[in-house]
């Protein structure tokens, strides 16, 4: 990556951390990094393009930090119980929310970069992918198929994320990550009841 352009995306970072993700503006980006419209725009066409690489940026982080969340149990239920949690949590973490509500209300991107973000949704599914790997391994999810099902958890998941975003101060995030847990583990074999 270039200088300007990691200059370009350090500053709109600090732009949306002092802003609470909020209110982005290209031209307090461009303030913030001391470059003019022109470095701008040799690297991107449109705001939406910057959002796209911030969006990356923040791809590949979640991807690495549920990685080492997921690293951190033992056996696939207690991994699979944990990324749901790691990624649903994320409406309920003050300091996660803002920065995955800006990123769940630009649905517009990723219908329109979605080759672009293929790596990054990889990423965040890879250690969900390999943990019903193991789980299929030990005979803990008898039904699973993990390239089937990861993608298919991927967007229950998301959804209920955005969902949680979506509701009103105090809305039960818990209740909300213990109803799809509990629902992903019965569709890969575990009986309920069987889990504490």
């Amino acid at each position: 990556m270039d200088d300007d352009l990691r200059l370009v995306i350090e500053a709109a970072w600090r732009v949306l951390e002092r802003t609470n993700f909020e209110g982005f503006k290209v031209e307090r980006v461009l303030h913030e990094a001391d470059i003019s419209a022109r470095t701008f725009y040799r690297h991107f066409a449109d705001k939406d393009e910057l959002l796209l690489a911030l969006l990356r940026d923040e791809m590949s982080r979640a991807g690495g930090r549920l990685r080492v969340t997921v690293a951190e149990v033992d056996d696939p239920v207690a991994k699979v119980s944990v990324w749901i949690r790691a990624v649903i949590g994320a409406a309920g973490d003050p300091r996660r929310v803002a920065r995955a509500r800006l990123f769940s209300s630009q649905q517009g991107l990723f219908w329109r970069f979605a080759a672009e973000l293929h790596e990054g949704t990889q990423l965040l599914m890879s250690p969900l992918r390999d943990a019903l790997g193991l789980g299929v391994i030990s005979g803990e999810f008898p039904w699973c198929s993990p390239d089937r099902d990861a993608p298919l958890i991927y967007a229950l998941v998301g959804g209920e994320m955005t969902h949680a975003l979506a509701e009103s101060p105090g809305a039960d995030v818990e209740t909300a990550i213990e109803n799809t847990i509990a629902f992903v583990l019965r569709s890969l074999g575990i009986p309920p009841g069987t889990i504490d």
